[in-house]
């Protein structure tokens, strides 16, 4: 089905109309109208009332004659149901109901919407609707859409090239609104948010993050296991999200003995022992697992073995800290567009005879990520809420990387959640629970319970 995006032919059809008053005069209806209802409906108007059932139809009677719009340039008569406009390039169209109230709260014939250049018609799925204008086109279904929402512009290109409503995106669910702080428009939709900004840039992270990550579909690299599959549905594209748990730097001797030897990075290809990434809009799925190196020089032990193998498994769901030599996953999506990622990653020495290390246990996890509410404060749509179950050790980060920047001095990732280890004895300690519901920003601390 295809579907014209409007806002490309505003310009033609103003220039059109503007000759055609000019040449022409206003010619909205013959000399002659008909009587009805008492009221006087007359040419175009008319043919267009009667062939909606006139009387009897979903218009009722009208309850103005024919009036003329502000601007000059059309007709329109008022009915008990609704509206029917005329202008000399758009012919006569009636609005009603939920679009019509829209598109009078946007400024009717003189908004942004212009005049309706259709009749309200059905969507493909039986139930939603839709109305073409000159300035874009509302959209409405009666529980989907949250309303009715005009849909223009680039953000309404990018919607259209991702198959309307029925694509991965679902109806919008609010207007178009300012980004608060930059140049760029945002819109949600039932799926996610679409952006556009006249600054917008690629992002040298998202490109990083994707292709550390996500290209492969299994391979080993640097000592490391690597696996990449479509496991999730394709939802809107809020960027790449990545998961990832280390061994920060404390002066802990023993976490700077094993550990990353880091602290908190925004950086994709920052070292850890373990790596979830997620790409919202195809639902690729990637992980990683590290080697595991014993920073130790002048002893046997010092040295890199490679990471154990890397399953996809419902068991890695299980809190265990057994010695089974292989590192498992399981990714889910929950409801909302969310996803759930629970992680048992084993230490790679665990099976080296005599190690004194070779029993610290496995990293266990379970994140919960769900799309974060519209925050009418913030005009923000973008980020995720983050909850987790996990041990006190070690550390970990959620980051999101989105796939275009308002700007080239934009930042480029965006933090969603963070938690500091505690003491490596804390590894097979109870787990607490972690959780943080805010959008994006610069504080991205998670709140821990028990």
């Amino acid at each position: 089905m295809k579907r014209p995006w409007t806002h490309k032919m505003s310009k033609a059809l103003a220039v059109a109309a503007t000759a055609a008053c000019l040449t022409l005069g206003l010619q909205a209806t013959p000399a002659s109208a008909d009587s009805v209802c008492g009221k006087e409906v007359g040419g175009a108007i008319l043919t267009k009332y009667n062939e909606l059932g006139g009387e009897g139809g979903v218009l009722g009677c009208p309850t103005s004659g024919e009036l003329t719009t502000p601007d000059g340039r059309g007709r329109y008569n008022t009915f008990d149901h609704g509206s029917i406009y005329w202008t000399a390039t758009t012919g006569a169209h009636p609005v009603w109901g939920a679009i019509r109230d829209k598109w009078g709260a946007i400024g009717w014939e003189a908004g942004k919407l212009g005049y309706p250049v259709d009749d309200e018609l059905t969507n493909p799925d039986g139930q939603g609707k839709r109305q073409q204008f000159e300035g874009g086109t509302v959209y409405w279904h009666p529980t989907r859409s949250n309303g009715a929402h005009p849909v223009w512009g680039r953000i309404g290109e990018r919607w259209g090239q991702a198959q309307w409503e029925a694509g991965r995106y679902g109806y919008p669910i609010s207007d178009e609104v300012q980004v608060p702080g930059a140049k760029g428009l945002s819109q949600m939709f039932e799926h996610g948010p679409i952006a556009w900004s006249p600054e917008e840039t690629p992002n040298p992270q998202y490109a990083q993050a994707r292709d550390l990550y996500l290209t492969p579909v299994s391979s080993t690299r640097d000592g490391g296991r690597q696996e990449a599959a479509n496991l999730l549905p394709l939802g809107g594209d809020r960027g790449i999200v990545v998961v990832r748990g280390y061994i920060a730097t404390d002066n802990n001797p023993v976490n700077d003995v094993i550990g990353n030897h880091r602290q908190w990075s925004t950086d994709p290809a920052a070292e850890s022992k373990v790596t979830v990434a997620w790409d919202t809009e195809s639902g690729r799925v990637g992980v990683y697992v590290e080697h595991s190196c014993v920073h130790a020089p002048g002893t046997s032990l010092d040295g890199c073995r490679d990471a154990k193998p890397l399953v996809r498994t419902q068991h890695a769901e299980v809190v265990q800290d057994d010695q089974t030599p292989q590192n498992e996953y399981w990714v889910v999506p929950t409801s909302g567009g969310g996803i759930k990622v629970s992680i048992s990653a084993v230490n790679s020495f665990v099976d080296v005879p005599g190690y004194q290390y070779g029993d610290l246990g496995r990293i266990n996890a379970t994140f919960s990520i769900s799309p974060h509410a519209y925050d009418d404060n913030n005009k923000a749509y973008t980020g995720f809420d983050v909850w987790t179950q996990k041990d006190k050790f070690p550390s970990w980060e959620v980051l999101r990387y989105p796939r275009l920047l308002d700007s080239a001095s934009a930042p480029q990732a965006k933090w969603q959640g963070a938690v500091w280890q505690t003491h490596v004895s804390d590894l097979s300690a109870p787990q607490h629970t972690c959780s943080r519901y805010n959008p994006d920003s610069s504080d991205a601390t998670l709140n821990c319970t028990g």
